[in-house]
């Protein structure tokens, strides 16, 4: 199963999200464009933006400001990367050179701020005060469980609780909200009908990603390896339970169907995401 295959409800409305996207990151200041080209050559599997137009495709929901938040969810997505890297001291990100180590902290740090200035834009051209919202607490949630997870290590210790606490506030609490813009309305405020369901199913799907990932060992962002793996693999399998159920309050569509495949192991694995 590819990651095409997957998107293949949305397959039209993608490709409108990758020129979209291409368009905001087109810069006239060549640093910022070196940056940009350098991360295009190896942008990962974009999970974000299909799940946000999926969610949306799989409520009857689908409109062109979905292309624009799926844009915004991306921006985010890769300026908490840069940003991220920074914190960690990382010099690796999706098996080359991070940002910070190739052009060093300061370029990182700006160029991450500026792609959140660029989500800032899109979301005034949403004019979504609900997606604002969404995107709000996602950030402060995010840099919640940074906090906690500098702390954890400063300690020295963790165990499995705080490990899906820290999870759930960073990975989750992203996945969650990209699924819950896909129930936003052209009408701003008014989320449809499937809105909770949408943001349990992308919450417990951010679990399953992030603990794959680990259990994976691909970028070592978090350090499992003192837990039993057993214990992570059955907890994968009860949040991926939780996110089949409440996919399950969703009527019957391709969308949907995709949504629950993306749950599967056969479904393409993060890698450095």
């Amino acid at each position: 199963m590819t990651i095409d295959q997957l998107q293949q409800p949305i397959y039209k409305v993608f490709q409108q999200y990758l020129e979209d996207y291409r368009s905001r990151t087109t810069s006239d200041i060549p640093l910022l464009t070196d940056v940009e080209q350098y991360l295009g050559q190896f942008p990962g599997k974009q999970i974000r933006p299909p799940l946000l137009l999926l969610s949306a495709q799989a409520c009857g929901n689908l409109h062109e400001k979905h292309v624009v938040l799926a844009s915004a969810v991306e921006l985010l997505h890769n300026a908490s990367l840069m940003h991220d890297d920074v914190v960690d001291e990382s010099d690796v990100r999706r098996g080359r050179d991070s940002v910070r180590h190739r052009w060093g902290n300061q370029v990182a740090v700006l160029c991450g701020d500026y792609y959140l200035s660029l989500v800032m834009n899109a979301l005034q051209e949403a004019g979504m005060n609900a997606a604002g919202h969404l995107l709000k607490e996602t950030v402060d949630s995010m840099c919640r469980g940074e906090l906690k997870q500098l702390s954890l290590v400063s300690k020295g210790s963790t165990t499995v609780e705080n490990y899906i606490d820290i999870i759930g506030c960073k990975t989750a609490a992203m996945m969650s909200t990209c699924c819950e813009l896909g129930a936003c309305r052209r009408d701003d405020d008014d989320a449809g009908a499937y809105r909770q369901a949408l943001r349990d199913y992308g919450y417990h799907y951010g679990l399953v990603f992030q603990m794959r990932d680990d259990l994976n060992d691909t970028n070592m962002e978090h350090d499992i390896s003192l837990f039993d793996r057993k214990a992570v693999q059955s907890l994968i399998e009860e949040h991926t339970e939780l996110a089949n159920k409440a996919l399950a309050m969703l009527p019957d569509s391709p969308a949907r169907q995709s949504l629950y495949d993306f749950l599967q192991p056969a479904a393409p694995q993060p890698t450095n995401q």
